[in-house]
């Protein structure tokens, strides 16, 4: 696909922020229990307050990536012209990498699907 280390990249740096999110969250609810849970600990939720804050913050800017990600992804999906020059790029890399590229239509279904799972024999029923 057109773009799509850059598209990667971006997706790679998003799901950082929402992973620093987290563990921001975690620290301010750990900072809020020792509250609870310690006499000397602080009592001002002011510092969870200013964590929380930050997590938010962090959370807005990878939405704001993500959304940006689904516009562009969904314009180029919706152009006749971007797909086919798509699937010439996915073509040409997969002709760098030796890969034979994805079963064609006219593949038998035997190589294009999985093997069947096998039977449960004797299966007993549950007693109620």
């Amino acid at each position: 696909m057109k773009d799509g280390h850059w598209n990667l990249a971006k997706l790679a740096e998003a799901s950082a922020q929402v992973s620093h999110a987290g563990a921001l969250c975690a620290r301010a609810i750990h900072a809020r229990t020792e509250t609870l849970l310690y006499e000397d600990a602080d009592e001002t939720p002011e510092a969870s307050r200013t964590v929380l804050a930050e997590a938010a913050a962090k959370m807005g800017f990878a939405s704001q990536v993500y959304v940006g990600l689904a516009q562009q992804l969904s314009r180029r999906t919706l152009s006749a012209a971007a797909q086919q020059e798509d699937q010439r790029l996915i073509k040409r890399a997969l002709a760098e990498l030796g890969s034979p590229g994805p079963p064609s239509a006219g593949a038998p279904a035997a190589e294009n699907s999985l093997p069947p799972l096998p039977a449960i024999r004797g299966a007993a029923r549950r007693k109620r």
